[in-house]
């Protein structure tokens, strides 16, 4: 099995996501501006408004990545699970690539003002999505068998476990770590552009929920 990330996807995708920041900040300055904004009167009120313009986002998508999966798979028909059958022997090659996007749940943030301090509380990052390129997936070789033919049901099963593949390497790999930190930056950038660099914006992240615990 060969497993490669591109890891020039996750540089190039932060220029898109400045560019999405820039508006944002466009919209937020604008809204400070209609509120007759004077950043020495009221810092809490003016972050919370930054705030509330950032949350509306629903979700930040701050990082993003490439992978290829090359793998072989097959199998043999069995004698009621107890013995391969000679001579059944199937197998194909087959390379899975998708692009992984990582960021923030933003509908969970809270945000606390003391003067010139601010804390931003968010979720653990997370995989947002997992899109498949169909266009460069497939099948590289195949070897079939009569009498025990490759099923469609052979492919998606494999593709499937692509997708777990694809998720568990890259978070093996520290993507949803960089996700957070290209999130604080981003989330960070938001409020200089909008109250000054005057203010400190830290961050706190809640513990992940443990696995099958209720919500």
């Amino acid at each position: 099995m060969g497993i490669k990330v591109d890891k020039s996807t996750a540089k190039s995708f932060k220029v898109g996501g400045i560019c999405a920041v820039v508006g944002l900040v466009l919209g937020i300055v604008g809204t400070l501006f209609i509120s007759n904004y004077n950043p020495s009167d009221n810092i809490g009120a003016s972050a919370s408004a930054v705030f509330g313009r950032i949350v509306e986002q629903n979700e930040l998508v701050s990082v993003s990545q490439d992978y290829s999966i090359v793998d072989k798979q097959g199998d043999s028909a069995s004698f009621f699970g107890l013995f391969d059958i000679p001579f059944t022997d199937n197998s194909f090659w087959y390379r899975y690539e998708g692009t992984l996007k990582a960021g923030v749940n933003l509908e969970t943030a809270g945000i606390e003002a003391r003067d010139n301090n601010l804390t931003i509380t968010l979720d653990p990052a997370y995989i947002i999505s997992n899109t498949p390129d169909m266009e460069s997936s497939g099948v590289l070789e195949e070897r079939n068998n009569v009498l025990n033919p490759i099923e469609v049901g052979d492919v998606d099963a494999f593709q499937r476990w692509c997708v777990e593949q694809s998720e568990a390497q890259a978070v093996e790999g520290g993507l949803l770590d960089e996700a957070q930190a290209e999130a604080e930056n981003q989330i960070r950038q938001l409020f200089y552009a909008a109250l000054g660099e005057d203010v400190t914006v830290s961050f706190v992240w809640r513990e992940a929920p443990v696995e099958g615990e209720a919500a």
